[in-house]
């Protein structure tokens, strides 16, 4: 159980070079949506760079993440935040309808089936009506991903991940997947699979797993 958290020296290797600003795109979605009239909820935090952007832009959020490497990290660099040590195979320590958005961002992939299928079902519990999960994860036809990090254990396809939410309780699911650099990792070959992609969205060509769902009213 919780095989997927990153052994001694994975955050460093992995978080050192970033910062907040590098999950200013998750930020302007969380705000696009509204969500920031409500606490959002980061599940598998990381060292928190997320909750870090999000209580830096007034946005009331709280993160849980399995690793006390990364959330010693976290709490060094960035003491104001609420990171907390938690491990996803247990019940979230919170009320039904306690958050408004709950992001799992590259998260799914390091958790066994078993736990992730927990996890969207803990969301599901502890998001207020309309609140939205947001979730960012390798697809299982990125070949690569499994090569270049070996905690990368349970990658779904776009299809898959929908039906854990579908079954979850979750509607409205939206995609927001991009395509592999089948034609080569440059700006031409990127641009025309992109158009591939966009005219035949194919999952068998999807880089992610990458969608938003949310709680009915």
């Amino acid at each position: 159980m919780n095989k997927g958290i990153g052994p001694e020296g994975y955050y460093e290797k992995h978080y050192l070079t970033r910062s907040w600003h590098f999950y200013r795109g998750i930020l302007a979605k969380i705000v696009s949506e509204g969500r920031e009239a409500g606490t959002v909820l980061d599940l598998g935090a990381g060292v928190g760079y997320l909750v870090e952007a999000c209580t830096r832009w007034g946005i009331e959020c709280v993160g849980l993440e399995g690793s006390a490497q990364a959330v010693e990290m976290g709490r060094a660099r960035f003491p104001d935040m609420e990171l907390k040590q938690f491990l996803l195979s247990n019940s979230l320590p919170y009320d039904d309808e306690s958050f408004a958005c709950v992001i799992m961002n590259q998260v799914v992939e390091h958790l066994e089936p078993n736990v992730a299928k927990h996890c969207i079902n803990e969301s599901f519990r502890v998001l207020q009506p309309k609140g939205s999960l947001i979730i960012y994860s390798p697809s299982k036809f990125n070949r690569q991903q499994r090569l270049d990090d070996p905690t990368h254990i349970n990658l779904y396809s776009p299809k898959e991940l929908q039906e854990l939410l579908y079954n979850a309780g979750f509607c409205d699911i939206k995609s927001c997947d991009s395509p592999l650099h089948c034609l080569g990792n440059n700006f031409w070959g990127n641009h025309l699979m992109k158009l591939i992609f966009k005219l035949i969205p194919y999952q068998g060509l999807s880089a992610t797993a990458n969608c938003t769902a949310f709680k009915s009213a």
